[in-house]
């Protein structure tokens, strides 16, 4: 007997991509993702079995029987760094109940498992995990989903002064990654592939000093097309770094996708949420990550 969910095909994602257009940037989460997967497409389902992170061995599924202009999506991937995103447009949010209460294809019992939900479909999580797993999920707290558009990119102004004994320069996966991994707040056991794999298909840019290897401060995207792994070795900071990398990443990102382009950031991360608003940052929506307790 066929599973509810379906896999998606490119047409279907392509389709679903032009209706997420229209609703930006409120879906610009959903409409970056789904661009982010069919950019890759071929490298991903090429080379599923070399991939380093499981993260990045996604599929995106639908429910079988459902009307393409719901854009209701669940996605899946390696069951070592299991992250699933579910998401609806359909009011009555059905099509995603009946696909949660009778899927076959999600692990529930994966060992690590998250689940990222649009504020939207919160209510709609809560009902529904404990019917598929009778534990005490955890919910963090919320976080903004923060765009900033096409032309206030092009529009930042990158006049900062640097040391000259300082130089800007891509990230490289096999030199760097282990620094950046070790560096990060959220550092878990399988996301050193993460950031490889990341830097592998993304890219990234790095603040370096002449006759070192490792970069001082760093920004790179994951799987979503999201700039975030922002950090400022300790001895580095309060100079401007943080900043002048990140504009010169979105302006990268821009001229390689020609995107407006989102970042996940904690609501209560006021200096984080300071900087995007300097530099032209909004409020796109709010999500929530539900998990197992640990």
């Amino acid at each position: 007997m066929s599973d509810i969910l379906l896999e998606c095909s490119q047409l279907q994602l392509r389709t679903m991509l032009d209706i997420l257009k229209s609703q930006l940037p409120r879906r610009i989460q959903q409409h970056n993702f789904i661009y982010s997967y069919l950019y890759h497409y071929e490298r991903i389902n090429a080379n599923r079995e070399q991939l380093k992170s499981e993260r990045w061995n996604l599929r995106f599924y639908t429910h079988r029987y459902g009307k393409l202009e719901n854009c209701t999506l669940i996605t899946l991937n390696g069951c070592g760094d299991y992250i699933v995103l579910c998401f609806t447009l359909q009011e009555s949010q059905e099509e995603l109940r009946e696909c949660l209460a009778k899927t076959n294809l999600i692990e529930w019992r994966a060992k690590r498992m998250y689940l990222i939900c649009d504020e939207s479909i919160i209510p709609l999580m809560k009902e529904m995990l404990p019917l598929r797993l009778n534990i005490d999920w955890d919910c963090t707290p919320f976080e903004n989903i923060m765009y900033i558009t096409k032309e206030k990119i092009a529009a930042l102004q990158v006049d900062e002064i640097i040391p000259e004994d300082l130089y800007v320069a891509p990230l490289d996966a096999e030199k760097h990654a282990a620094t950046i991994n070790e560096n990060w707040t959220h550092k878990y056991e399988n996301s050193l592939g993460l950031v490889r794999q990341s830097i592998e298909f993304n890219g990234g840019l790095g603040l370096f000093r002449r006759g070192e290897s490792q970069p001082l401060c760093w920004m790179l995207e994951n799987e979503f097309l999201s700039p975030g792994f922002l950090y400022t070795m300790p001895s580095e900071r309060r100079k401007g770094y943080g900043e002048l990398i990140m504009k010169l990443e979105l302006k990268r990102l821009l001229k390689l996708h020609n995107l407006d382009l989102f970042t996940y950031v904690i609501v209560t991360n006021e200096r984080s949420l300071q900087l995007h608003r300097k530099l032209g940052f909004e409020i796109a929506t709010r999500i929530v990550w539900f998990g197992k307790p640990h």
